[in-house]
């Protein structure tokens, strides 16, 4: 008998294996450059928008103040109408420039701050209600009063509607006008 029979069965070399190991577990920090970068824009985003709003909102305030008033109050006259459509304007606008504005003045100044496309609807609602504006009351009748001041009213909403705030204001010689006037 040989030797390798009288251990029995073969049996193969043992091979030096270790045991399964799982891998580390990978950390989340630190996050990568791109998140990094992600991040810093969304909140430079949110800051600019931030700024832009409260800014629109500053500068709006008058305006829509004065929508507001023309809203809430369905009885104003022509005479108060105007009246908080020169506040509005004062707002944004010289107070010592537009103080001195009346009348014919007003109006064309109102006509030269709104885009062409409103001039013709603008002087067709506020004429008559700049026509009767120094005249006494007693003068017009009260239907023909009523068409006025819903007329006004109609156009000082299309003026601050669509004229404020006003970008670049144009400041009319009122020389000029009162030579121009009818």
């Amino acid at each position: 008998m040989t030797t390798n029979q009288a251990l029995g069965p073969q049996q193969p070399p043992t091979l030096p294996l270790n045991d399964i190991h799982l891998p580390e577990q990978i950390s989340s920090l630190p996050i990568a450059f791109g998140w990094w970068l992600l991040a810093i824009i969304i909140i430079i985003s949110l800051l600019l928008f931030s700024k832009y709003y409260r800014q629109n909102k500053r500068l709006n305030a008058a305006k829509n103040h004065a929508l507001q008033q023309l809203n809430t109050h369905k009885n104003i006259n022509a005479n108060e109408s105007l009246n908080l459509l020169k506040w509005a304007v004062m707002q944004y606008a010289n107070r010592a420039d537009i103080a001195k504005l009346y009348g014919y003045n007003f109006q064309h100044f109102l006509v030269a701050q709104l885009p062409s496309k409103y001039h013709s609807q603008f002087i067709a609602l506020s004429t008559p209600a700049f026509e009767v504006q120094y005249q006494p009351s007693d003068c017009a009748n009260s239907n023909n009063q009523e068409s006025i001041d819903k007329h006004c009213k109609a156009a000082v909403k299309l003026w601050l509607q669509n004229a404020l705030p006003i970008k670049a204001l144009n400041i009319i010689n009122t020389t000029q006008l009162e030579e121009n006037k009818p």
